[in-house]
Protein backbone atom coordinates (compact mmCIF):
# COMPACT_ATOMS: atom_id res chain seq x y z
CA UNK A 1 0.00 0.00 0.00
CA UNK A 2 1.32 3.30 -0.67
CA UNK A 3 1.89 5.74 2.22
CA UNK A 4 1.74 9.70 2.57
CA UNK A 5 5.27 9.55 3.68
CA UNK A 6 6.44 7.89 0.48
CA UNK A 7 5.22 10.56 -1.23
CA UNK A 8 6.42 13.31 0.75
CA UNK A 9 9.56 11.53 0.32
CA UNK A 10 9.56 11.81 -3.34
CA UNK A 11 8.32 15.43 -3.61
CA UNK A 12 11.11 16.25 -0.94
CA UNK A 13 13.96 14.32 -3.14
CA UNK A 14 12.82 16.74 -6.48
CA UNK A 15 12.76 19.41 -4.33
CA UNK A 16 16.25 19.54 -3.00
CA UNK A 17 17.82 17.64 -6.14
CA UNK A 18 20.12 15.29 -4.13
CA UNK A 19 19.34 12.23 -1.41
CA UNK A 20 22.02 13.65 1.20
CA UNK A 21 20.05 16.80 1.44
CA UNK A 22 16.93 15.32 1.23
CA UNK A 23 17.62 13.13 3.61
CA UNK A 24 18.71 15.72 5.77
CA UNK A 25 15.41 17.86 5.19
CA UNK A 26 13.24 14.95 6.43
CA UNK A 27 15.58 14.48 9.60
CA UNK A 28 16.21 10.51 8.32
CA UNK A 29 19.16 8.57 6.81
CA UNK A 30 20.26 8.49 3.28
CA UNK A 31 19.67 4.06 2.82
CA UNK A 32 15.89 4.61 4.54
CA UNK A 33 14.86 7.08 1.78
CA UNK A 34 16.43 5.28 -0.56
CA UNK A 35 14.87 2.30 0.81
CA UNK A 36 11.44 4.35 1.21
CA UNK A 37 11.65 5.36 -2.95
CA UNK A 38 12.29 1.92 -4.10
CA UNK A 39 9.47 0.61 -2.18
CA UNK A 40 7.33 3.22 -3.60
CA UNK A 41 8.38 2.20 -6.98
CA UNK A 42 7.69 -1.69 -5.81
CA UNK A 43 4.16 -0.33 -4.78
CA UNK A 44 3.45 1.57 -8.25
CA UNK A 45 5.23 -1.27 -10.71
CA UNK A 46 6.95 1.21 -12.34
CA UNK A 47 10.92 2.30 -12.72
CA UNK A 48 11.02 6.33 -11.39
CA UNK A 49 14.23 7.08 -11.63
CA UNK A 50 17.28 6.85 -13.99
CA UNK A 51 20.29 5.14 -11.86
CA UNK A 52 23.81 5.42 -12.98
CA UNK A 53 26.73 4.32 -10.35
CA UNK A 54 26.85 7.76 -8.92
CA UNK A 55 23.57 9.62 -9.56
CA UNK A 56 20.26 9.73 -9.23
CA UNK A 57 17.23 11.04 -11.36
CA UNK A 58 13.90 11.18 -12.03
CA UNK A 59 12.76 9.86 -15.26
CA UNK A 60 9.34 11.09 -17.02
CA UNK A 61 7.51 8.49 -15.59
CA UNK A 62 8.74 9.92 -12.21
CA UNK A 63 8.02 13.46 -12.86
CA UNK A 64 4.73 12.63 -13.49
CA UNK A 65 4.81 10.71 -10.29
CA UNK A 66 6.00 13.74 -8.64
CA UNK A 67 3.42 15.86 -10.23
CA UNK A 68 0.65 13.43 -8.41
CA UNK A 69 2.15 12.96 -5.24
CA UNK A 70 1.88 16.71 -4.94
CA UNK A 71 -1.85 16.90 -5.74
CA UNK A 72 -2.44 13.85 -3.24
CA UNK A 73 -0.90 15.58 -0.69
CA UNK A 74 -2.37 18.86 -1.30
CA UNK A 75 -5.54 17.03 -1.20
CA UNK A 76 -4.47 15.80 2.17
CA UNK A 77 -3.94 18.81 3.73
CA UNK A 78 -7.06 20.28 2.38
CA UNK A 79 -9.01 17.39 3.72
CA UNK A 80 -7.80 17.83 7.45
CA UNK A 81 -8.53 21.45 7.12
CA UNK A 82 -12.20 20.75 5.92
CA UNK A 83 -12.74 18.51 8.65
CA UNK A 84 -10.81 20.18 11.56
CA UNK A 85 -13.07 23.43 10.41
CA UNK A 86 -16.41 21.39 10.59
CA UNK A 87 -15.98 19.28 13.88
CA UNK A 88 -14.40 22.75 15.17
CA UNK A 89 -18.23 24.63 13.79
CA UNK A 90 -19.65 21.39 15.47
CA UNK A 91 -18.75 22.00 18.53
CA UNK A 92 -18.39 25.90 18.55
CA UNK A 93 -20.79 28.87 18.40
CA UNK A 94 -19.62 31.81 17.31
CA UNK A 95 -21.31 35.04 17.67
CA UNK A 96 -20.26 38.45 15.30
CA UNK A 97 -21.94 41.91 17.09
CA UNK A 98 -21.84 45.26 15.50
CA UNK A 99 -22.12 46.37 19.37
CA UNK A 100 -20.54 45.21 22.86
CA UNK A 101 -23.69 45.78 25.17
CA UNK A 102 -25.80 42.89 23.23
CA UNK A 103 -22.95 40.79 22.45
CA UNK A 104 -22.10 40.45 26.02
CA UNK A 105 -26.11 40.17 27.29
CA UNK A 106 -26.26 37.37 24.36
CA UNK A 107 -22.81 36.02 25.66
CA UNK A 108 -24.50 35.33 29.20
CA UNK A 109 -27.24 33.32 27.87
CA UNK A 110 -25.22 31.03 25.80
CA UNK A 111 -23.25 29.85 28.22
CA UNK A 112 -26.41 29.18 30.67
CA UNK A 113 -27.94 27.06 27.45
CA UNK A 114 -24.77 25.69 26.13
CA UNK A 115 -22.06 25.36 28.59
CA UNK A 116 -20.43 22.15 26.63
CA UNK A 117 -20.21 24.52 23.09
CA UNK A 118 -16.91 26.62 23.19
CA UNK A 119 -17.76 30.23 22.48
CA UNK A 120 -16.16 33.03 19.93
CA UNK A 121 -16.93 36.73 20.17
CA UNK A 122 -15.84 39.81 18.24
CA UNK A 123 -17.28 43.09 17.24
CA UNK A 124 -17.19 44.02 13.48
CA UNK A 125 -18.79 46.28 10.76
CA UNK A 126 -21.62 45.35 9.75
CA UNK A 127 -20.94 44.35 6.07
CA UNK A 128 -18.73 41.90 7.39
CA UNK A 129 -20.91 40.42 9.68
CA UNK A 130 -23.86 39.91 7.09
CA UNK A 131 -20.86 38.12 4.74
CA UNK A 132 -20.06 35.69 7.68
CA UNK A 133 -22.98 34.65 8.57
CA UNK A 134 -23.74 33.70 4.85
CA UNK A 135 -20.25 31.95 4.76
CA UNK A 136 -21.09 30.24 8.12
CA UNK A 137 -18.19 31.82 10.08
CA UNK A 138 -20.97 33.34 12.19
CA UNK A 139 -23.80 31.13 13.99
CA UNK A 140 -25.36 34.16 15.22
CA UNK A 141 -24.97 37.95 14.36
CA UNK A 142 -26.23 40.98 16.35
CA UNK A 143 -27.86 43.73 13.69
CA UNK A 144 -29.42 47.06 14.89
CA UNK A 145 -31.78 46.37 12.51
CA UNK A 146 -34.51 43.78 10.97
CA UNK A 147 -34.36 41.89 7.88
CA UNK A 148 -35.98 39.89 5.44
CA UNK A 149 -34.36 37.50 3.72
CA UNK A 150 -34.70 34.25 2.00
CA UNK A 151 -31.84 32.45 4.15
CA UNK A 152 -31.86 34.97 7.64
CA UNK A 153 -34.17 34.88 10.33
CA UNK A 154 -33.97 37.82 12.69
CA UNK A 155 -35.82 38.44 16.12
CA UNK A 156 -35.66 41.56 18.47
CA UNK A 157 -33.79 40.68 21.36
CA UNK A 158 -32.66 43.61 23.57
CA UNK A 159 -32.74 47.67 23.07
CA UNK A 160 -30.07 50.07 24.74
CA UNK A 161 -30.31 53.95 25.12
CA UNK A 162 -27.17 56.22 25.37
CA UNK A 163 -26.56 58.84 27.18
CA UNK A 164 -24.12 61.45 28.49
CA UNK A 165 -22.24 61.29 31.85
CA UNK A 166 -21.12 64.79 32.89
CA UNK A 167 -19.26 65.98 35.79
CA UNK A 168 -21.07 68.00 38.04
CA UNK A 169 -19.60 71.22 37.02
CA UNK A 170 -20.40 70.77 33.67
CA UNK A 171 -22.45 73.86 31.81
CA UNK A 172 -25.05 71.53 30.61
CA UNK A 173 -25.30 69.37 34.11
CA UNK A 174 -28.31 71.09 34.96
CA UNK A 175 -30.33 69.33 32.07
CA UNK A 176 -33.17 66.74 31.74
CA UNK A 177 -32.05 65.78 28.04
CA UNK A 178 -28.76 67.03 25.60
CA UNK A 179 -28.98 66.40 22.15
CA UNK A 180 -25.99 65.52 20.20
CA UNK A 181 -25.64 68.73 18.48
CA UNK A 182 -25.24 70.63 21.75
CA UNK A 183 -22.48 68.40 22.51
CA UNK A 184 -20.40 68.76 19.68
CA UNK A 185 -17.50 70.17 19.72
CA UNK A 186 -16.22 69.11 23.31
CA UNK A 187 -13.74 66.78 24.03
CA UNK A 188 -14.71 63.23 25.05
CA UNK A 189 -14.17 60.10 26.83
CA UNK A 190 -14.77 56.91 24.07
CA UNK A 191 -14.49 53.53 24.44
CA UNK A 192 -12.60 51.80 21.72
CA UNK A 193 -14.20 49.03 19.72
CA UNK A 194 -17.71 49.75 20.26
CA UNK A 195 -19.11 48.80 16.60
CA UNK A 196 -21.63 50.92 14.81
CA UNK A 197 -21.79 53.26 18.31
CA UNK A 198 -18.30 54.67 17.31
CA UNK A 199 -19.31 55.76 12.93
CA UNK A 200 -22.63 56.95 14.96
CA UNK A 201 -20.50 59.55 17.41
CA UNK A 202 -18.78 60.52 14.08
CA UNK A 203 -21.34 61.33 11.97
CA UNK A 204 -23.52 63.33 14.44
CA UNK A 205 -20.85 64.80 16.42
CA UNK A 206 -17.99 65.82 13.35
CA UNK A 207 -16.28 68.97 15.59
CA UNK A 208 -16.09 66.79 18.96
CA UNK A 209 -12.51 65.10 20.15
CA UNK A 210 -12.63 62.38 21.15
CA UNK A 211 -10.19 60.90 23.25
CA UNK A 212 -10.30 56.68 22.51
CA UNK A 213 -9.31 54.48 25.49
CA UNK A 214 -8.57 50.84 24.61
CA UNK A 215 -8.51 49.39 28.55
CA UNK A 216 -11.59 49.51 30.41
CA UNK A 217 -10.26 49.93 33.69
CA UNK A 218 -8.36 52.83 32.54
CA UNK A 219 -11.68 54.45 30.77
CA UNK A 220 -13.74 53.90 34.25
CA UNK A 221 -10.83 55.66 35.93
CA UNK A 222 -10.79 58.44 34.01
CA UNK A 223 -14.42 58.59 33.51
CA UNK A 224 -14.21 59.42 37.91
CA UNK A 225 -11.50 61.34 37.71
CA UNK A 226 -11.38 63.55 35.03
CA UNK A 227 -14.16 66.27 34.23
CA UNK A 228 -14.87 64.82 30.30
CA UNK A 229 -17.67 64.03 29.26
CA UNK A 230 -18.32 60.58 28.03
CA UNK A 231 -20.88 58.15 27.31
CA UNK A 232 -22.78 55.19 28.81
CA UNK A 233 -26.12 53.49 27.98
CA UNK A 234 -28.98 52.22 30.54
CA UNK A 235 -27.32 48.71 29.79
CA UNK A 236 -24.23 49.79 31.69
CA UNK A 237 -25.77 51.33 34.75
CA UNK A 238 -27.14 47.98 35.36
CA UNK A 239 -24.31 46.03 34.82
CA UNK A 240 -21.90 48.41 36.48
CA UNK A 241 -21.13 50.98 39.19
CA UNK A 242 -21.61 54.47 38.35
CA UNK A 243 -19.10 57.04 40.03
CA UNK A 244 -20.79 59.45 42.15
CA UNK A 245 -19.46 63.00 40.90
CA UNK A 246 -21.49 62.67 37.32
CA UNK A 247 -24.41 63.10 36.23
CA UNK A 248 -26.37 61.01 34.10
CA UNK A 249 -28.61 62.85 31.40
CA UNK A 250 -30.15 61.50 27.92
CA UNK A 251 -29.25 62.03 24.83
CA UNK A 252 -33.14 63.07 23.08
CA UNK A 253 -31.65 62.08 19.71
CA UNK A 254 -33.32 59.24 18.12
CA UNK A 255 -29.79 57.90 16.77
CA UNK A 256 -28.96 57.45 20.61
CA UNK A 257 -31.67 54.60 20.83
CA UNK A 258 -30.94 51.22 19.09
CA UNK A 259 -33.04 47.50 18.81
CA UNK A 260 -30.68 44.87 18.50
CA UNK A 261 -31.84 41.76 16.18
CA UNK A 262 -30.51 38.22 16.54
CA UNK A 263 -29.78 36.72 12.76
CA UNK A 264 -28.98 33.73 12.11
CA UNK A 265 -29.69 31.38 9.21
CA UNK A 266 -33.20 29.65 9.38
CA UNK A 267 -31.60 26.39 8.09
CA UNK A 268 -29.96 26.21 12.05
CA UNK A 269 -33.15 27.18 13.39
CA UNK A 270 -33.28 23.85 15.34
CA UNK A 271 -30.19 23.72 16.98
CA UNK A 272 -30.61 27.02 17.98
CA UNK A 273 -34.11 26.51 19.25
CA UNK A 274 -33.38 26.82 23.42
CA UNK A 275 -31.79 29.34 22.87
CA UNK A 276 -34.02 31.74 20.57
CA UNK A 277 -37.00 30.81 22.88
CA UNK A 278 -35.02 32.28 25.90
CA UNK A 279 -34.37 35.24 24.09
Amino acid sequence: MIELEQLQHLVTFQECQTLSKAAKQLHISQPVLTRSMQKLEEELEVNLFNRTKNKIAFNETGLLAVSLAKRILDDTKDMKKQLVDFDRKLHTFAIGSCAPAPLSYLSRKFSQFYPQRTLLTEIKDMHILIKGLKEKDYTIIIMPYDIEDEQIESIPFMEEQLFFSLPLTHPLAHKKSISLKEMDGEKMLLMSNIGFWNDMHKKTMPHTKFLIQNDRSVFYDLVELSTLPSFTSDYVMKTEIMPQNRVIIPISDAQSHATFYCWYLRENESQLRTLLYHL
